[in-house]
């Protein structure tokens, strides 16, 4: 899909100047309304609970729940789905013994952070949230390590996309402090440095990717995702 480079670019700076409350912090959703997914994933566990020994979980929102090639596209790797759609860092943490306690994962892979800012959340809110998640893992899971994947770009939200870019260089320099976070720039994936889309890559929505963009993530994924077992 192509979009023009100016036109992207005048929507990216009006979203600067339009971006409501900027330094209010939005109220959280209801977490609950994940129960049901987590009653679902409590079933599913009863039936596998040897395989979480030396376990990589994969969580957070939709673009982890919809990947349904992982096991596939990293045969090497004892791997865990536990995405749950439409979630922010906020039901992450709502939902923290569910998904790390239980688990206890040797590396967590997170995509998390854009639904917040999509919902109006500042960019200082997700990256707190953050910042609180991490701590809480290094107290309760010390050697276990985790892979940012960062916010992604797409036709539908592009008018946000200078806000998700500053969470997530944000999150870059976290990162970069901490021998233990590591940060996977999506950007490539999808946006050529034109500031045009790939084509092929996007489902009907515009804003989750297909399997050709999964291919791609996992393409992109795979060297740092092994370099770590």
């Amino acid at each position: 899909m192509n979009t023009n480079p100016k036109l992207l670019l005048l929507m990216i700076t009006c979203s600067t100047f339009w971006e409501p409350n900027l330094f209010a912090k939005s109220k959280n959703p209801e977490a609950e309304r994940f129960k049901d997914s987590f009653i679902k994933f409590n079933q599913e566990d009863n039936k596998q609970k040897s395989k979480f020994t030396n376990l990589t979980l994969f969580t957070g929102s939709s673009s982890i729940r919809r990947w349904h090639s992982l096991s596939s596209d990293f045969p090497q790797v004892n791997l865990l789905n536990r995405g749950f759609g439409g979630a922010h860092v906020s039901d992450v943490l709502h939902f923290y013994d569910q998904l790390f306690l239980t688990y206890r994962p040797k590396m967590i892979v997170l995509y998390c952070g854009e639904n917040d800012l999509w919902s109006g959340k500042t960019v200082k809110q997700v990256h707190h949230d953050f910042h609180t998640l991490w701590i809480r893992i290094q107290k309760d899971l010390p050697s276990t390590s985790l892979i940012y994947l960062s916010c992604k770009p797409s036709p539908k939200r592009i008018s946000k996309w200078q806000t998700y870019q500053a969470l997530n260089l944000r999150i870059k320099n976290k990162c970069l402090q901490d021998p233990q976070l590591y940060f996977v720039d999506l950007t490539p994936t999808l946006l050529r440095p034109n500031l045009t889309f790939y084509s092929g890559l996007w489902d009907s929505d515009n804003l989750h990717v297909n399997q050709a963009g999964y291919d791609r993530w996992k393409n992109w994924l795979k060297p740092i995702l092994y370099a770590q077992k």
